[in-house]
């Protein structure tokens, strides 16, 4: 009995000083050349394009805020310590006291007024705006500054989120900046053709444009979301128009030929990387913001290195900058991650399992996001493409005929175009949200 406890304590031993070591060389040994190479990618920033940041006239989007104060009472604003919104009945934002908008008038509509504006689920806001013009009339009327503050927004040529705060960086009310899609619909119900296309199409150029120069997954996918609003309210449009009728020029740019900027998340990744950061930054100085009167079974310090999780979130998000996902987005392929759940058991896992238990957990939620960015570039591809038929077409052959044929020779990659309601519709192949998805646009008349 003595020999085995004798054993048993050198085993005891022996595997205590094995699993000593194995944390000790797992948390001093560094990250690899692969993780500091991620993290020099993500920590990068593209060269800002030009023009102006966007943040300051969307986050004050609903005050009063004269164009040249803007930028001052943003930065005013995200100083206080206490700054909070929280979301109200309508989906809209209930602003908390806030010093620096002291003096500038609160302009959110009213609820009656909210639910009047097209939103996401209303795929004809042209029927909706028809169906009673005088509600209409009344409610562009009584929220025209709003409106005007969300048509200065097309001026600008980027959004980055302020370098404080950035947990409120990405809760801007960005629904507010919807509402132009529903004045674009009135003015083609009252007669304002002209003006209404060049509304619906700076709408599209401007969104598309911002998208493209984000650095939130938020402002990204809202922008996207919003370009294809004004995409089926152009469509919807022009189906009611002879293809005589000639478009802004405004329009061409709009739905020019998409860049791997309109695909790509990797500005809106790196602002993710830049958030998460911030997060770890503060955990690493207070481990433990809000303490719980249940003891933990394990201090958090052995079992999580803020500098490896970091390392960790670096290599696991840098597919978004690769150049092989700019390749891969330049010919419309369908982006692969690459990114299978990784196991635990590997070493720089053994001084920090949290870390890595948190990274696996978080990369397969982005993988969406890219598929949806690329469904975005191949919507505009396919505008583009029924914008040109509305000009080019041919008497002698069906208008599906010569779109198929004009999509299999300028398309980027291999998504497949089908006809719906007897030729009435085009489809779409999309990447996100799992096979077999599609999406469609009425067809409209074309030249002949």
């Amino acid at each position: 009995m003595g020999r085995f406890l004798k054993w048993l304590a050198w085993i005891l031993l022996v595997s205590l000083a094995i699993a000593v070591t194995l944390w000790l060389v797992s948390r001093y040994r560094g990250p690899s050349a692969a993780q500091t190479a991620a993290l020099a990618l993500m920590q990068d920033r593209a060269p800002l394009p030009p023009g102006e940041n966007a943040f300051p006239a969307v986050w004050l989007l609903a005050y009063d805020v004269p164009q040249d104060q803007l930028e001052a009472v943003a930065e005013a604003d995200f100083a206080q310590p206490t700054l909070a919104t929280s979301p109200g009945g309508d989906g809209t934002f209930a602003a908390a006291p806030r010093a620096a908008l002291a003096g500038f008038q609160h302009q959110q509509p009213s609820r009656e007024d909210a639910q009047l504006f097209c939103n996401g689920n209303d795929t004809d806001c042209l029927d909706k705006v028809r169906a009673d013009p005088e509600s209409y009339d009344g409610l562009i009327e009584r929220n025209r500054e709003l409106l005007d503050r969300v048509v200065s927004l097309q001026s600008y040529g980027y959004y980055r989120s302020p370098q404080t705060n950035p947990t409120l960086a990405t809760l801007p009310p960005v629904q507010f900046a919807s509402y132009d899609l529903t004045r674009v619909a009135w003015q083609f119900a009252r007669g304002d053709v002209d003006e209404a296309l060049t509304g619906v199409c700076d709408g599209a150029q401007a969104w598309r444009r911002l998208g493209a120069n984000s650095d939130s997954l938020l402002i990204k996918s809202v922008n996207d979301a919003y370009t294809e609003r004004y995409i089926r309210l152009l469509a919807q449009m022009l189906g009611e128009l002879p293809a005589s009728h000639e478009l802004p020029g405004s329009c061409a740019a709009a739905f020019a030929p998409p860049a791997v900027a309109d695909a790509s998340i990797c500005e809106a990744m790196r602002g993710e990387f830049w958030i998460s950061r911030h997060h770890i930054s503060r955990l690493a100085i207070d481990p433990d913001p809000v303490k719980s009167k249940i003891p933990d079974p394990l201090p958090k310090r052995l079992a999580w290195d803020p500098d490896r999780s970091l390392a960790i979130l670096a290599e696991g998000n840098s597919w978004a900058c690769s150049d092989a996902t700019a390749s891969a987005l330049n010919d419309d392929v369908r982006v692969d991650p690459g990114h299978s759940r990784a196991s635990l058991w590997r070493l720089e896992c053994v001084a920090n399992p949290t870390g890595c238990m948190l990274a696996d957990i978080a990369f397969p939620a982005y993988d969406n996001y890219q598929w949806k960015a690329q469904d975005h570039a191949a919507r505009l591809e396919l505008m583009h493409a029924l914008l040109w038929l509305r000009s080019n077409a041919r008497a002698d052959e069906s208008p599906e005929a010569q779109l198929t044929g004009y999509w299999q020779q300028h398309r980027r990659g291999n998504r497949e175009l089908r006809f719906e309601d007897n030729g009435r519709t085009v489809a779409l192949q999309l990447y996100a949200d799992g096979p077999e998805k599609w999406w469609s646009l009425p067809l409209f008349p074309a030249a002949e």
